[in-house]
């Protein structure tokens, strides 16, 4: 497959051009990036898209705004196309909702198996009044998301990544008003004061001209939710509206304050209450204020905005109300410093990979460009989606304000209903966790919370195949496919006869949180429970086949969702057999007897093998025609400590049955799998590229589920956007792919190797057990080094002794040490460097989207040889 890939790397080359030493045009129209200040710009308006919008959030406020402003937006047809995807399929625009607002409802559009729901229905995320909207009226005409594109000059756009902050500035020039007035906007969600976010705008003109700004709480965003109350205060500047979700007896409240300098008339300030600017839906209300502009002085507007949910605060009205008016006395100056320092003690420079050279530049390499820019805006967006604990104490310690994971899409849309699937335990969260692991909590947490579901789950068995009376132990547990407010079984959710790995991913993440955080009291009392629980759910789920003396599972569906109902799916065996015996492990370690019928059946679970093929099937009943929707069998390399003597044979071979109208993040996968299995690491790097590139759009950098948008031309599919998933697992490439970081309880586990194509490369910081660890590699080593400031839960054991430290998963040499304050060297794997390494350009036709850098890993030759020990220098 790797040849038939057009060369999408080296045509970049021809798109971006270096423009300064820090600065770096992209391929995306009137698109920079500075690297300096990790900072987007674009000059390209592109009304309209949702690929053109950006989301902002703070891990419990979360806001979609228009291309050109903070405002409420729908999605103009493209091919007559506006329509969000599966299961809603529901007009596209922007949204904004409150971590947890799940409602209840019957069914869905789109569903997996229907007739589950007479057994409790669906709950999808609901939708709050849009609430960052600050329209500017000249006479009848309207500066808000529909503006005419030919009223707008100079535009610019900022995303700052750094401080979590997106700006615009341009000049309105009103139809039929004589006049240009320069505008610019500011907004963000404070990642310290969860219930706070602002707007700011400034109004700036070359001649006297009234306007009017007008304060918008938009009701048409509010989605799968009814009005509770709405009010306009006469006294005060204040504006609220509040929401329930259809069928939750919970409420969202949000209060607007408008703040004005004297260039306002705030006894003019009245209710706004045209329903072509503010929405049509009940919920919607405003207030506007007069504004003279005098010449080349510029007025300043602020919005300041409280938002609560009785979800997680039991007064949620007053919390609301005091939130912003908190936020208008602090002031924006001092709002939007906290927010940006909140921000920048989060996201650190050494939390990112860094592909720079020693003097501060990124190599003159079109792709390397890109790899460097991703680092950074990937963790932003999956960051953006998480609470912290500065901002958990800040509110007091409510407890239920991290019990949320993140969605497909985040918290600025509703794609996949915001259900949460595996998307954030296998592809957000490994990435995610090595860097920030209190933020990756949250991941965990919220199947804690859904655990007394899942252990109700099982006595459903009944409503499946799996009905056999007393086949299941009450001690088991078992998660549906997708889950939203309750964790029950659903039709766009089943427990069973579906995608039983969604239980073992589970596993998967809290096994990787022990890992990192070393937070051995947290997961003794609140994970293992569920992990020993998942193992029972899995012994009792498959079935022993008297012929073969094996263990059988049957109506499953692997990772690859083209093939269902299927027996003895690939990755989910070698999954359960894993996880099981991983258990007993568990319950060694924390004094608890192993269950030898356990450690029976899992060393008996089929795991199904083409012989002649030398490859793991994807299901038993698989045939050569196969066409795979994702990365399945692969899985088994990147995640499983299972000892794979197919793993070569397997990437290649399922490298060339992956469709083209997949989800992407596949690719990382093969990334992962290549560079530790494939004799060369130069495919590595072609799939670490195939894995962003051709999913990304401009101009923010966000990820499309599909190759293609256009939903006739890529099978079918309205993409989701953005697609986090697609982020999370390009994320995951440089530590678990040329690192080889592999995450364990009993070591450091890493297998260096960089490609030809990446002379140097300084890893994020990563934690182990607790204890920060960063990470350099070049062409042959990698140096290891312990850094100071430990997590609070960190392995005490190793504040004093050193870390043991392993090279390679199978590897029988004795563990390396790296010592408090010290520092180790290791050799990298070898990996041929020469003329089959270098770039490929094809003279065939390019297929859309597809890639080429170097060819087929069959080609190469990798010289694996032992790692070892080539320094050891204690800091001081």
């Amino acid at each position: 497959m790797l040849r038939q890939w057009a060369s999408v790397a080296v045509a970049l080359g021809t798109l971006i051009d270096i423009t300064t030493a820090h600065t770096y045009e992209t391929r995306f129209n009137g698109t920079t990036w500075d690297d300096d200040n990790w900072r987007i710009i674009t000059t390209n308006l592109d009304q309209g898209h949702y690929q053109s919008r950006m989301s902002l959030a703070n891990g419990y406020l979360g806001i979609n705004v228009a291309a050109v402003g903070p405002f409420f937006e729908v999605d103009t047809p493209v091919a007559g196309d506006n329509i969000n995807g599966w299961p809603l399929f529901s007009r596209r625009q922007t949204f904004a909702t409150v971590a947890g607002f799940y409602d209840s409802q019957p069914t869905t559009e789109g569903t997996n198996f229907e007739w589950l729901n007479q057994y409790g229905g669906e709950s999808v995320i609901s939708g709050v009044p849009h609430w960052s909207g600050l329209y500017i009226q000249v006479g009848n005409r309207i500066l808000n998301a529909s503006v005419p594109a030919r009223e707008i000059s100079k535009f610019q756009s900022t995303l700052d990544h750094k401080h979590g902050i997106l700006s615009w500035k341009y000049d309105w020039t009103p139809s039929g008003a004589n006049a240009t007035i320069a505008v610019e906007y500011e907004i963000f969600v404070h990642k310290l004061y969860v219930n706070q976010a602002a707007v700011q705008l400034k109004l700036t003109s070359q001649t006297n001209i009234n306007v009017t700004v007008i304060d918008v709480l938009d009701g048409d965003c509010a989605v799968r939710s009814g009005l509770v109350e709405k009010g306009y205060d006469a006294k005060s500047p204040i504006i609220f509206s509040a929401v329930r979700p259809n069928g939750v007896n919970t409420e969202f409240y949000v209060h607007s304050v408008l703040a004005a300098d004297d260039s306002c008339h705030s006894s003019n300030r009245r209710e706004y209450k045209l329903p072509s600017v503010i929405g049509g839906n009940s919920s919607s209300i405003a207030q506007a204020i007069d504004v003279v502009l005098q010449p080349k002085q510029t007025s300043k507007i602020h919005k300041f905005i409280g938002g609560a949910s009785s979800t997680a605060f039991s007064h949620a009205k007053a919390v609301s109300r005091r939130s912003a008016l908190q936020a208008a006395h602090s002031g924006y100056k001092s709002l939007r410093a906290c927010h940006r320092a909140e921000w920048q003690s989060i996201f650190a420079e050494d939390s990112v990979d860094n592909f720079r050279t020693a003097n501060g530049t990124i190599p003159a390499d079109t792709n390397l460009i890109e790899l460097q820019i991703t680092a950074i805006t990937n963790p932003f967006h999956l960051l953006q989606n998480t609470i912290g604990s500065n901002a958990i104490a800040a509110a007091g310690n409510i407890t239920h304000l991290d019990v949320n994971s993140i969605s497909v899409c985040g918290l600025g849309s509703d794609c996949y209903a915001g259900l949460i699937f595996w998307d954030a335990e296998v592809w957000m969260a490994p990435g995610l966790v090595v860097a920030f692991p209190q933020a990756a909590k949250q991941i965990a947490s919220y199947r804690v919370e859904k655990f007394p579901q899942a252990q109700r789950n099982v006595k459903t068995a009944y409503q499946s195949s799996q009905n056999q009376t007393g086949k299941f132990s009450p001690n088991g547990a078992v998660y549906p496919w997708t889950s939203g407010g309750f964790g029950n079984c659903t039709g766009t959710g089943p427990c069973f006869d579906y995608e039983y790995h969604i239980n073992g991913d589970i596993g998967l993440e809290i096994y990787n949180y022990y890992a990192v955080t070393g937070d051995t009291d947290y997961f003794r009392q609140q994970l293992f429970p569920i992990y020993d629980a998942v193992a029972q759910f899995y012994v009792d789920l498959v079935t022993y086949n008297y012929t073969s003396k094996m263990y059988d599972l049957y109506n499953a569906t692997d990772p690859d969702e083209y093939a269902n109902f299927q027996t003895n799916v690939g990755f989910t065996m070698v999954l359960m057999r894993t996880h099981v015996n991983t258990a007993n492990t568990l319950r060694s370690r924390f004094g608890l007897q192993p269950n030898d019928t356990w450690t029976q059946v899992a060393n008996s679970i089929t795991i199904p093998v083409d012989e002649s093929a030398n490859i793991i099937l994807e299901y038993a009943a698989m045939n050569g025609s196969i066409s795979v929707k994702q990365a399945d069998v692969v899985l088994v390399d990147d995640f499983l400590d299972f000892p794979n003597p197919y793993s070569l044979s397997n990437l290649d071979y399922y490298a060339g049955k992956q469709s083209l109208n997949g989800p992407g993040m596949t690719y990382g996968v093969f990334s992962i799998v290549a560079n530790e299995v494939s004799p060369s690491g130069c495919s590595s790097y072609t799939y670490d590229l195939y894995g962003s590139q051709p999913y990304i759009r401009g101009p923010w950098f966000q990820y499309s589920e599909q190759l293609l948008d256009n939903f006739e031309a890529n099978g079918g599919t309205h993409p989701a956007y953005p697609f986090l998933t697609g982020m999370g697992g390009a994320n995951r490439v440089a530590v678990f792919g040329y690192l080889g970081l592999r995450l364990m309880l009993e070591s450091l586990n890493v297998d260096p190797s960089l490609p030809p194509q990446i002379s140097q490369l300084t890893y994020r910081t990563i934690y182990w057990q607790g204890w920060p660890i960063k990470a350099r590699s070049n062409q042959t080593h990698t140096t290891l080094t312990r850094l100071s400031h430990p997590l609070s839960t960190a392995n005490s054991t190793f504040a004093t002794y050193a870390i043991p430290v392993t090279i390679g998963l199978h590897g029988d040499a004795p563990p390396l040490s790296l010592p408090p304050n010290g520092a180790i060297t290791v050799t990298n794997r070898g990996i041929d460097s020469g003329d089959r390494a270098r770039p490929v350009r094809s003279q065939r036709r390019r297929r859309c989207r597809q890639h080429q850098v170097a060819t087929s890993p069959r080609q190469h030759h990798r010289q694996r040889h032992s790692t070892t020990l080539t320094t050891l220098h204690p800091h001081h």
